[in-house]
């Protein structure tokens, strides 16, 4: 055999013997102290899904989710993610002591702490603990894993890792990927420079991990050059757009929605030429969109919704969007953009969503818009668009399944008998004029989910087909149209359906029984009749509104079994009987309205056990009784509406005491009396009370002054804020407002409803209030209403009403004031409705600013006010003293001269009588003679009227009378005497 023969001999069997070595390792058992590590790991946990039933036998390395080194035997890799492990991590685990790779992720280990002892896995390359229910402050033992490479604690929906600083995480040098998201960072706010000393970072997770507010322009260098995955969504940074951004050059995806950036979007974006997704959605951005993002042609998704941007989107599309033609996501909704939207939007053929909705764009739509083949999702609602649209623009739209064109001024003019390329799920054509009838291509819809028609002009009835969607349908709004006919007797067929809103119709018939899918029904402002259905109940129903119709019956007290009812607003129909008393504990309501019905009886007292009640309107009803004292436990109560019903009693003290949430107090058009009790001073909050039209009696209550919600409010205080609105979502996240809590107050004369806007004031007319107004008011610097008219308040109009800057009303009419109106009212540039008549004022009418524009009703039935407007002139002061002086004068000797000439009459009249007896005789029967004649006359007509009432004839009155005077009758005969 020559040498090269044995030499390739000795070569083979050395390949040999090193394979059969390898295998040997390979198979052979693991080492024993890491076997028994892993074992009582298996111990001391919980195995439901039975994933660990492999680790049986000597040989730990062909256990499931266990890797050992085929050099050395030690087990070096534990994948145990998604296994649903429950329990205690034994610190047994800590003799794999040659672990790279650890991965726990997906289990559910109680919320206790991550194990200190991991800090010790020194060769550890891997971490993986996401998702697996660990709790507690992150170990700083973490720290010491010097080789980690992948690092993921991330935790959704779970109780979230605290991580007090981020000391320990700037000493991981290696790292490559850290994933701290759903974590709890708020005491970190080091973290923005330890994350700076990772220069070999390439993905970073901290979204809605609670980060505090940092600045981050605050780096004066950027030393994690390296990183491709920027996610910080959903923290409030409250910073504005770092210029360090642009440095990050390696950067392909860039995440930071809802992180509170403010200020414009740097320049230096143009650097990211890796960027092929952008989110800076729910910030406070300004300005346009930078010019450099023209050189970003590797975007694939760009999302800027909910910002301030600016700028006409046509310049911007065509200068930025050329080289974008991987472009497939545009989302830039709710900004401040305009333009149209021709000449760039055809060419952009590779868009699958496109989201312009809620800015200020106009124009038509182009019919290019048919050349996007791949687009499925298309929302431009809330803007400004008008024009038609045919089917020609939807022609070639295949895979659309969510349009969205509401609230524009569109003209949908489609053939009835066009059949759609497409298979929708959602459709919004809220606000567009499609009618008078209901689109009949809408029936080739088989996989339709969401429906809003709402105010599209449609004026026929509903087909019966619509009530086929059974198998999809779960939302249908045709609100505000002219709709006609009945409702099916029944929709229970209907088994997805969950919201239907058919409000402000012309529907008649009675109620459908409901689906048990239900959650949401408003058939508000109809012509409905009858009482409410049998299958009426609905244990998941949130929202029930059946105002404004004319349904008679009671109300059912199996409303109370409806424990998932949120509101119920059933006001404005004819319903009787009595209010349920079977309201229960923990109930979800918010709002309960059975207003202007013609319920009676008491209100129950288990309407104090609905603890979550904000809203509670009663009013214009027969309700009687007092105010039941269970209703202090509606703690957090905002509007109580008693008005027009018969209760009465005193004014509870434990109103204020309470009910500190309280915003609206009206409880007017009511017998209450007593006095007004002094604790109302105390609530907090009160912006509105009406105690008007009772019979509450005593002083005009001293403490209105004390009202402090009523004075002067900060300019950043939303006083819309206090109005429930109830939002119903709808196509594309647009909703629409199906109940706003209303006032109803006599505002300028006039009983109005606000909503949306509080108007701030107080009602205390028509009671039997005394005393004077009190001075304190003045201090209600924020009060748009004033009205204490109709009681017996005495005194003078105070100046301090003068401080009242936003005073529109006042009505002080109909009482006893006096005095004159004081200068200070004239200063209210605000008031437009006053209302000083019938008292007794005095003096000149001021007649600067608003003066001037008040009508002589105003101060009607004021003898001594004198001015414009009324007629009577006023008499200057410097004739006034010489007037009075010369009136003076003349009345003294007026009165001198008549006393003189009475002396003189009755001197001479006495002197006739007592010097001439003939004279006397002949005045005596004189006088008898007339009063003979008057006696005479009057027997006579009581005679005649007693004959007419009797039906008899009044002329036997007068022939019936003999010549007897009545003197003669009155005197005393002879025999008396």
């Amino acid at each position: 055999m020559g040498a090269h023969a044995m030499l390739g001999l000795l070569t083979t069997l050395a390949l040999w013997c090193l394979v059969i070595t390898n295998i040997t390792r390979g198979t052979a058992a693991c080492i024993a102290i890491e076997r028994g590590a892993l074992a009582a790991f298996n111990v001391s946990i919980t195995d439901p899904g039975g994933r660990l039933r492999s680790w049986q036998g000597e040989n730990c390395c062909s256990w499931g989710g266990v890797s050992c080194s085929k050099k050395t035997g030690h087990v070096v890799k534990l994948d145990l993610g998604g296994y649903s492990l429950k329990g205690e991590i034994s610190r047994s685990l800590a003799g794999l002591t040659r672990l790279v790779h650890l991965n726990l992720s997906h289990g559910d280990f109680g919320a206790v702490p991550i194990p200190e002892f991991i800090g010790s896995f020194r060769m550890l390359r891997s971490l993986d603990l996401s998702h697996a229910g660990f709790g507690g402050t992150a170990p700083p033992q973490l720290g010491n894993l010097s080789r980690l490479i992948y690092l993921d604690l991330g935790s959704f929906g779970g109780p979230g890792i605290i991580v007090d600083n981020f000391h320990w995480v700037s000493k991981l040098n290696s790292l490559r990927y850290l994933d701290l998201s759903w974590s709890y960072l708020a005491a970190s706010v080091d973290w923005l420079q330890a994350v700076n000393m990772l220069p070999s970072l390439q993905v970073l997770r901290l979204n809605d991990a609670s980060l505090p507010a940092t600045d981050l322009t605050s780096l004066s260098q950027v030393n994690f050059t390296s990183l491709k995955l920027l996610n910080l969504m959903n923290n409030d940074l409250n910073s504005s757009m770092p210029n360090w951004i642009g440095g990050l050059s390696a950067l392909s995806e860039l995440d930071m929605t809802s992180c509170g950036l403010s200020g414009m979007i740097p320049n230096e974006f143009g650097r990211l030429i890796s960027l092929t997704f952008i989110g800076l959605g729910d910030n406070k951005l300004t300005g346009g969109i930078p010019t450099s993002v023209s050189k970003l042609c590797n975007l694939v998704q760009i999302k800027l919704s909910g910002n301030i941007l600016s700028g006409d989107i046509a310049k911007v599309a065509k200068s930025l969007f050329p080289c974008m033609k991987r472009l497939q996501v545009l989302e830039l909704s709710g900004n401040k953009l305009t333009g149209n939207l021709s000449g760039w939007l055809e060419g952009m053929s590779g868009l699958r969503i496109l989201d312009l909705s809620a800015n200020s764009l106009s124009g038509v739509v182009p019919h290019g818009i048919g050349n996007l083949s791949s687009l499925t999702y298309l929302d431009i609602s809330f803007n400004r668009f008008k024009g038609t649209l045919s089917e020609l623009h939807l022609a070639n739209l295949s895979r659309l399944d969510t349009l969205n064109l509401a609230s524009n001024s569109f003209e949908i003019v489609i053939k009835q008998s066009w059949l759609p390329p497409f298979q929708l799920i959602n459709l919004g054509l809220h606000d567009c004029l499609i009618g008078p009838e209901f689109p009949s291509w809408l029936q080739s819809q088989t996989k339709i989910e969401m429906i809003d028609l709402g105010s599209a002009g449609i004026r026929a009835p509903l087909p019966d087909w619509v009530w086929n969607f059974s198998l999809s349908m779960t939302s249908l709004n045709v609100a505000t149209n002219n709709i006609t006919g009945k409702l099916p007797a029944s929709l229970e067929q209907l088994t997805m359906l969950t919201t239907l809103s058919m409000r402000n119709n012309k529907l008649q018939g009675n109620i459908p029984d409901l689906p048990l899918s239900i959650r949401v029904l408003d058939l508000s402002n109809n012509n409905l009749s009858g009482s409410l259905p049998q299958s009426f109940v609905v244990k998941e129903l949130h929202y029930l509104s059946l105002s404004k119709n004319s349904i008679t019956g009671v109300i059912p007290t199996d409303l109370c079994n409806m424990i998932s009812l949120e509101l119920i607003d059933l006001s404005d129909n004819n319903l009787s009987g009595e209010l349920p008393d079977c309201w229960r504990k923990n109930s979800e309501l918010y709002v309960i309205d059975f207003s202007s019905n013609n319920l009676w009886g008491e209100i129950p007292s288990t309407m104090g056990s609905l603890n979550s009640l904000m809203s509670l309107h009663l009013s214009n009803n027969s309700l009687s009784g007092i105010l039941p004292t269970s209703l202090q436990s509606c703690q957090i109560l905002v509007f109580l509406d008693l008005v027009g019903n018969n209760l009465s009693g005193n004014i509870q003290r434990w109103i204020a005491g309470s009910l500190k949430s309280l915003i609206f107090l009206s409880l007017g058009f009511n017998q209450f009396s007593g006095e007004i009790p002094e604790k109302l001073s105390q609530l907090p909050v009160l912006q509105l009370l009406d105690l008007s039209n009772n019979k509450l009696s005593g002083p005009v209550p001293h403490f209105l002054g004390n009202l402090t919600s009523l004075h002067l409010v900060p300019e950043y205080q939303d006083l819309t804020r206090p109005f429930l609105q109830y939002k119903i979502y709808g196509v594309g996240g647009a909703y629409f407002s199906v109940y706003t809590d209303a006032m109803v107050i006599t505002w300028k004369g006039q009983m109005l409803i606000f909503q949306r806007t509080l108007v701030a004031g107080v009602d205390l007319s028509a009671n039997q209030l005394t005393g004077e107004i009190p001075s304190g008011i003045g201090f209600l610097s924020h009060i748009y209403f004033l009205n204490l008219s109709r009681n017996h308040i005495g005194g003078s109009i105070p100046g301090e009403l003068g401080n009242l800057v936003d005073l529109e009303s006042l009505n002080l009419s109909w009482n006893d004031l006096s005095g004159p109106i004081p200068h200070s009212l004239a200063s209210l540039d605000s008031l437009s409705t006053l209302n000083l008549s019938y008292n007794d004022l005095s003096g000149k009418i001021p007649s600067s600013n608003q003066f001037a524009t008040f009508g002589n009703y105003s101060f009607w039935g004021n003898e001594n006010l004198c001015g414009p407007p009324l007629s009577r002139v006023c008499v200057p002061e410097s004739n006034r003293y010489r007037h009075l002086k010369l009136q003076l004068r003349f009345d003294t000797l007026t009165c001198l001269f008549t006393l003189l000439g009475f002396a003189f009459g009755i001197s001479t009249v006495f002197t006739t009588f007592i010097c001439s007896a003939v004279a006397r005789k002949a005045y005596f029967q004189f006088t008898d003679r007339v009063l003979s004649k008057l006696c005479t006359a009057i027997k006579m007509k009581v005679s005649i009227n007693r004959m007419m009432q009797a039906g008899r004839d009044p002329s036997l009155a007068i022939r019936s009378q003999d010549s007897v005077t009545c003197y003669e009758l009155e005197q005393p005969s002879t025999a008396s005497m």
